[in-house]
């Protein structure tokens, strides 16, 4: 394969992928903040996040340490040789304390900027912090997860609680813990919630506090809204590859020809001054950088399942391979199609008669709203412009939660999370 090719490649993937962890609701009795956030769009900020100047900022930042869990007759393709070991991020108190356990949003990494900012965030609240993938990520994926097909948030969930049981047990060897909590971003809030009611039923955790930020009401209906944002009647006559085209030129000739050349915050503010970016539209943007996580998330499972969805069941993927006809189909494939044509026939084989109408149901906050209203330890702050919620969702949150809900007028879907105000309000509402 083409050198320029592999790095060209390899390129769009780390853009994308940091665009979409820069991106991928009523107060209960007026907004939030005093100070509002200076980006009024919500598409902008969901993109570029919290200008710079106005990143919250920490007085002693601790060094974390990154941990591994090694499953030793786990089975994994040659092609994700470097994913064997499951990695997780510590930050520990020197004296008893509470823990709290953060898991990422959609395809995110234990490590990646917003992780980072809440391990720092919490730690500085006084609290052990464990930060963990999502289970969407490609680490999560290969090295631990029991289902190998992510999406399905029951699935989703029990892999992350039995991660989090073994850490437990591990850190409980070595450090004094007071109480377990669990907070998470994006979809990593959802599958807070989800947590917090299987402990209702096992008590292994007994959480003292659950924070959700910026959650989804329903992670069909929200993914279902970044394939619309590539589709026809968003894009015109520009196909979703014309779309990731235009977003490698973009940053391309940022990389080229500007000093900045770290993926960063000052990386984002330098892209969003540039004309070839600024111009294109919002919504395909986000929806590029999702759909090409998904597609990385889709090909990872293909492969660890030998389903032959994209590549064919009996190849051997090696590390000389080509992988660009493949991740070029699975860019292609919508979460909608990977609902229907892969996770759906999947679920149907480990439990015969399940419905797609069941599959969304259970990835739908709406299941327990009934536990959610009456559980006075769960709360959640967000945004009212959050590009993933219809009013009708902004008032489901509202209607459940009440009082246990902060939102914030501006923000986009967590483009405010590093802002001073909202991060401490984030810090409070967890220590309450």
């Amino acid at each position: 394969m083409n050198n320029d090719l592999i790095k060209t490649n390899m390129l769009l993937h780390a853009a994308l992928l940091f665009l979409l962890y820069s991106i991928l609701l009523f107060p209960f009795s007026g907004y939030a903040s005093e100070v509002e956030f200076p980006i009024k769009d919500p598409y902008k900020a969901t993109i570029f996040g919290t200008p710079p100047d106005l990143i919250y900022r920490f007085n002693n930042p601790t060094g974390t340490t990154e941990e591994t869990i090694v499953i030793d007759d786990r089975e994994t393709p040659d092609i994700f040789w470097y994913n064997e070991k499951f990695f997780y991020t510590t930050a520990m108190q020197d004296e008893k304390a509470p823990l709290v356990y953060v898991i990422a949003g959609t395809g995110a990494e234990h490590d990646s900027s917003k992780m980072k900012f809440l391990t720092q965030l919490f730690y500085e609240a006084g609290f052990h912090v464990v930060a963990l993938s999502s289970p969407t990520h490609m680490n999560f994926l290969v090295s631990i997860s029991k289902y190998a097909a992510p999406g399905y948030v029951p699935h989703d969930v029990e892999d992350l609680y039995r991660v989090m049981k073994w850490i437990k047990s591990n850190l409980e060897e070595d450090y004094q813990i007071e109480s377990y909590n669990v907070t998470g971003y994006s979809l990593g809030a959802m599958h807070s919630a989800f947590l917090a009611k299987m402990d209702e039923e096992r008590r292994d955790f007994q959480f003292r506090r659950v924070l959700m930020i910026n959650p989804p009401r329903s992670l069909y209906t929200s993914a279902l809204r970044f394939d619309s944002w590539l589709g026809p009647e968003n894009l015109g006559n520009k196909t979703p590859r014309q779309v990731i085209d235009e977003l490698i030129k973009a940053f391309s000739e940022i990389y080229i020809h500007s000093e900045v050349t770290d993926l960063d915050d000052d990386f984002l503010y330098a892209l969003s001054q540039h004309s070839n970016f600024s111009n294109m539209d919002l919504r395909a943007i986000i929806a590029a950088a999702f759909r090409l996580t998904s597609a990385n998330m889709i090909f990872c499972s293909d492969v660890c399942l030998k389903a032959g969805y994209i590549v064919p069941a009996n190849k051997e993927l090696s590390t000389g391979d080509n992988l660009l006809p493949y991740t070029r189909v699975a860019a292609a494939i919508s979460f909608s199609d990977y609902i229907d044509e892969y996770l759906l026939p999947y679920l149907q084989f480990i439990k015969p008669g399940t419905t797609k109408g069941d599959l969304v149901k259970r990835c739908n906050l709406d299941t327990i709203q009934d536990y959610l209203k009456d559980s006075d330890n769960i709360f959640v702050i967000g945004n009212s412009d959050d590009i993933i919620l219809n009013e009708n969702d902004l008032d489901f949150l509202q209607k459940t939660f009440g009082k246990r809900a902060i939102f914030f007028k501006r923000g986009g879907h967590c483009g405010n999370l590093m802002f001073k105000p909202f991060a401490l309000k984030a810090q409070e509402l967890l220590k309450q």
